[in-house]
């Protein structure tokens, strides 16, 4: 017996945020508004990801922000309710997802997605560059993940104050994600 599984819909709750998460990357968050304590709090609890995808027009606060097509995937890593209206939670990227509809905008979005990447991506690259680039300006060189997977991780944290140039890196396909992060470590580090 076969099942056709065309119209199953993939959701994915959304936080969105004036950053871009890669996959891999750690990100802290302090959770405060009402509608975000919930979805975390549900995630947490169902153990199941949600989205993060970098703000194109909005606030994180307030009305629902307009999001970014394309985002990440995370989960909850570390996860502290400091009072019942504040959380410190630390997610982790898995993977990327484009959104196909909003389905509703209330009390926090929810997207209809496609993924992006069939599992937790390992993206094809010299990742040797990108090491030795980071090694040049790092002063603790022990830090510098062994792991490919881990220094990508590593240098979305590295490069959280560049949203735009992470978020146009997070939309290429597979095959160029490692070059284009070469250019621009290239352009921001060895100058």
């Amino acid at each position: 017996m076969s099942f056709n599984t065309s119209n199953i819909k993939m959701l994915l709750d959304l936080f969105p945020l004036n950053t871009v998460v890669f996959p891999h990357q750690k990100l802290s968050l302090r959770i405060f508004e009402p509608r975000y304590l919930n979805l975390i709090e549900t995630c947490h609890r169902e153990e199941r990801p949600f989205g993060v995808s970098l703000i194109r027009e909005g606030r994180e606060v307030g009305a629902p922000a307009i999001p970014f097509e394309i985002g990440t995937s995370v989960v909850i890593r570390e996860f502290v309710k400091v009072t019942d209206n504040l959380l410190n939670i630390i997610v982790q990227g898995e993977r990327r997802f484009r959104t196909k509809h909003i389905m509703h905008e209330q009390p926090h979005i929810l997207l209809e997605i496609e993924w992006m990447d069939s599992e937790i991506p390992n993206y094809p690259g010299d990742y040797s560059i990108l090491r030795n680039i980071v090694t040049s300006f790092v002063e603790d060189k022990s830090g510098i993940p062994k792991d490919d997977s881990e220094l990508f991780g590593l240098l979305g944290e590295l490069l959280a104050s560049f949203p735009g140039e992470k978020q146009r890196i997070l939309e290429l396909p597979d095959e160029k994600i490692i070059p284009a992060l070469i250019r621009l470590l290239e352009s921001i580090w060895l100058q």
